[in-house]
């Protein structure tokens, strides 16, 4: 096969692989026999191999290196025990950290014939540095990276215990109550990983895995940074051609052009939206050039395939869709909290036009009189069972109206007499983790209009226990963060800010490290500040809150990393008394 005639193969497989099987052989039927062929076999053999960290831009003339690491040991830790995935450049295997208690963990190496491609080297590095850059959750995080003796590059990363986005769309649409919260996830991990210089590229089903799939505590993980862009923030950024790549049915029309920039992966996520709820994605092409036209016409609502889709969740997805990048949200957070919102939110357009602006000409005295009660019910005093939000230790927080938040562990404890449930012991090896209780609308108009008092009696083992008050008619949240420093010291801080470093008015606890304290923060909205008491006495005062990263979640406490791999601590009361 010639050179010109393997360039077409690899072409072809690459956009072969965006299209449904029965689609596959209409669109080679009019290719040349031994380029058809070729193509077919590459489509099998992807078929056969294929996994987690498809790159299906790049393929060897000469058969794939076999499987030959499975019983290696790198660098006298990691011990290879499986052969996973193999993809366009590297391959991926399951290994143990054997001077980490045996914890699973995978490793990532570049194929040997990729060594030829400078290119993909690169790519594989800058992996590295993209996963090394971004702390987050919802980002698969690296662990080591190294060289084989033989001079081969490979990266470790976490172990993700659970199944991709894929597997689950093959089942049929997701609920609606389920997209909701997967595009919330998916939106903040983009976030996160954006606010670092990272943009992902390659955002599709097989590269999100579900961890706890199905249930209340699915976590959203995003795989395969293999072709990530890794913007430094000491270069001038410039608007350039880059290599085409990337999976064509997800690309923006800028990508598919060769200049990815962030509102590619906004455009990503409404296209994840769009076939989470309807099984399919928002646009069907059998080439880049069709699709790119495609992306310039009319866009089909996602209410065509699904009507039980809300209107504003519609126009949402549609937004992200957009041809012109500035028509899209402006933030990944923003396109996620957006479409997340108006999927589950109470907005419904079902009246018709006609019959609303009936309602409104004939009914003016009736809208009075009902914004007159309106007001009645607004000024009625809080119902006393609404008065206070708390979590009585050795009950489940799911059954006391808490909602799990990313990634946490609990364990009830019994009191010194073993006679009873005393407390819990909340730990994470994720960033952060915990609950959260949302506010009613009384008690979010409570709170902003007299004050509340939050308290929290706990001790910190590893890395920092957290507790905050995120009321939605406050433009601040309210934090306290208990830490405990790499130097055994303990730390309280009331946060203000986390960008571009973690800052707050903060006092240092006297010893015992470890020793069980309790903390009133208490806000008033004259003047709008807040105070903090640590086991009795007044220790910081004039306290403002903190405007970024609000989600309106009412009352929220848990564990994260401080300086530490893993957070830990133990919670006697949490409780949320309002004014």
């Amino acid at each position: 096969m010639t050179a010109t005639q393997w360039s077409r193969v690899t072409g072809l497989f690459a956009r072969a692989l965006e299209l449904e099987d029965r689609e596959r052989s209409r669109f080679l039927e009019c290719e040349e026999p031994d380029v058809r062929r070729e193509v077919e076999r590459l489509l099998e053999e992807h078929r056969r191999t294929g996994g987690i960290l498809d790159e299906p831009l790049f393929r060897p003339g000469v058969r794939i290196e076999e499987d030959v690491r499975t019983g290696q040991l790198l660098q006298d830790r990691y011990r290879i025990e499986s052969f996973l995935a193999r993809g366009g450049a590297g391959t991926v295997y399951r290994a143990r950290d054997e001077q980490l208690a045996g914890r699973l963990v995978i490793v990532k190496f570049l194929h040997t014939w990729a060594r030829q491609y400078p290119w993909l080297k690169h790519k594989f590095r800058q992996e590295m540095e993209a996963l090394a850059r971004i702390e987050h959750h919802g980002v698969v995080g690296v662990l080591d990276a190294g060289e084989t003796a033989d001079g081969l590059p490979f990266l470790v990363m976490e172990f993700i215990g659970g199944v991709t986005l894929r597997s689950e769309i093959d089942k049929g649409p997701l609920e609606i109550q389920r997209v909701s919260r997967l595009i919330r996830q998916t939106g903040r991990a983009v976030a996160a990983a954006h606010e670092k210089g990272v943009l992902h590229r390659d955002l599709k089903p097989e590269n999100i895995m579900l961890e706890h799939a199905g249930t209340l505590e699915e976590t959203v993980r995003l795989i395969d940074f293999g072709i990530a862009r890794v913007d430094n923030g000491d270069q001038e950024t410039v608007t350039r051609l880059t290599q085409f790549a990337g999976t064509t049915l997800y690309m923006s029309p800028e990508q598919l052009a060769g200049r990815p920039q962030p509102a590619s992966d906004i455009y990503a996520i409404g296209v994840l939206a769009y076939e989470m709820l309807t099984g399919r994605r928002p646009f069907l092409a059998a080439s880049p050039v069709e699709l790119y036209e495609q992306q310039q016409g009319v866009r089909t609502d996602p209410r065509v395939d699904r009507p039980q889709i809300p209107r504003p969740a519609a126009r949402a997805i549609l937004k992200q869709l957009s041809f012109s990048p500035k028509d899209r949200s402006a933030t990944a957070l923003e396109a996620g909290e957006q479409i997340a919102d108006a999927l589950v939110g109470p907005a419904r357009e079902t009246w018709p036009r006609r019959r609303a602006a009936g309602v409104l000409l004939g009914g003016a005295g009736i809208l009075v009189t009902g914004l007159a009660s309106w007001k009645r019910i607004a000024e009625k005093p809080l119902d006393p069972s609404e008065s206070v939000i708390e979590l009585p230790m050795g009950t489940e927080p799911l059954e006391r109206g808490f909602i799990k938040d990313l990634s946490i562990d609990y364990h009830v404890l019994a009191d010194a007499e073993a006679t009873g449930i005393d407390s819990m012991r909340i730990s994470t090896t994720a960033d952060q983790g915990g609950y959260f209780h949302p506010f009613r609308a009384a008690q979010s108009r409570d709170a902003y209009r007299r004050g509340w008092k939050m308290i929290l009696e706990a001790a910190v083992e590893e890395g920092g226990v957290y507790a905050l008050v995120d009321n939605p008619l406050d433009p601040r949240r309210y934090v306290l963060d208990f830490m405990r420093n790499p130097d055994g010291t303990e730390t309280v801080l009331c946060l203000l800010g986390m960008t571009p470093e973690y800052r707050g008015l903060d006092w240092t606890l006297p010893a015992p490290v470890g020793a069980r304290h309790h903390f009133e923060l208490s806000w008033r909205p004259d003047p709008g500040e807040a105070e903090l008491w640590v086991d009795g006495v007044k220790r910081i005062s004039g306290y403002r809150g903190v405007s970024d990263f609000r989600y309106a979640r009412g009352l929220q406490f848990g564990a994260g990393r401080y300086r530490s791999r893993r957070a830990s601590g133990v919670i006697w009361k949490i409780r949320l008394e309002f004014a």
